[in-house]
């Protein structure tokens, strides 16, 4: 009996572990870490992530790099939630608006881990 006790146990906390693993799906990707920001000179900030963002339905940037322009409206504040994501080692989750070209971010969400 301690035997099946302990498959069970170990069984839920595989299940566990695997459900909040990091994925990407047609319109983003959830439970992510923020890996790198890549800003160049005309605003573009690249984000990559821990994901796999070639699962999502619009068009990464190298298969990597979901984007965002820091003077689109709300660009400012989506590049200081993924900062503050990346300082802080905590997961996110980017939303990004489907079929579009390089994966344009539409919103982030942090939330306290």
């Amino acid at each position: 009996m301690d035997t099946l006790k302990k498959l069970f146990v170990s069984l839920v906390f595989l299940f566990v572990s695997s459900s909040v693993s990091a994925v990407c799906f047609e319109r983003g990707c959830s439970n992510v870490y923020v890996e790198k920001l890549y800003v160049n000179a005309s605003g573009v900030v690249y984000v990559g992530t821990s994901g796999d963002e070639r699962l999502m339905t619009c068009d990464a940037v190298s298969d990597v790099y979901s984007t965002f322009r820091s003077t689109d409206a709300g660009g400012d504040m989506i590049f200081s939630t993924l900062l503050a994501a990346q300082l802080s080692n905590k997961k996110v989750f980017v939303r990004t608006v489907e079929s579009s070209n390089e994966c344009k971010i539409a919103y982030v969400t942090l939330d306290k881990q």
